[in-house]
Formats: C-alpha cells, sequence, structure tokens
C-alpha cells in the first residue's frame, strides 16, 4: 500500500517559509485587532492607527509569499501527472 505522502521531505527551506508564515499571521493578527477593537495583541505594537495599518499590509503581503512559495516547494518535485494518478495497493 503505498502512502499519500511519500516522497515529500520537510527541508530547511520548507521551514523557513513556514515560520515566515507563522511571523504573517501574528502580524496580520495584531493589526487587525488593533483596527478592529482598539485591543493591542503583544508587546505594546501597534500604539496608533498607522502601526496597525502597516502591520496589517506587512502581515498580509508576507503570508501571501510565503504561502505562494510553500505550494511550489510542496509541489517542485512531483508533476500534475503523478498526483492525478489513483494509489493502487
Amino acid at each position: 500500500m503505498q502512502s499519500a505522502s511519500r516522497g515529500f521531505r520537510v527541508t530547511p527551506r520548507l521551514l523557513l517559509w513556514l515560520v515566515l508564515d507563522l511571523v504573517g499571521m501574528v502580524l496580520f493578527a495584531g493589526g487587525a485587532l488593533y483596527l478592529a477593537a482598539g485591543q493591542v495583541l503583544y508587546l505594546r505594537l501597534p500604539t496608533t492607527l498607522i502601526e496597525a495599518a502597516v502591520l496589517l499590509v506587512a502581515g498580509g503581503l508576507l503570508m501571501l509569499v510565503a504561502a505562494a512559495n510553500l505550494l511550489r516547494e510542496g509541489f517542485s518535485g512531483r508533476t500534475v501527472q503523478a498526483l492525478d494518478k489513483p494509489l493502487r495497493d
């Protein structure tokens, strides 16, 4: 029986993109929370609406870039045909 994740490797580059995606999520959440409720998420940042907007945009861009690179890393060793083939016992 073949495993669906056979051949998938967790590389240091993949881990780096995962960490950057997580950082982007935290920045985005911090900016969004301040803009929505006026509450600070962590380390007394942001303190103004401008800082919150910058965190929101920077976090969103970082998540977008990291997600695109995660997808590229995930599919780098496979072809579309290999993904379309059904698994056999």
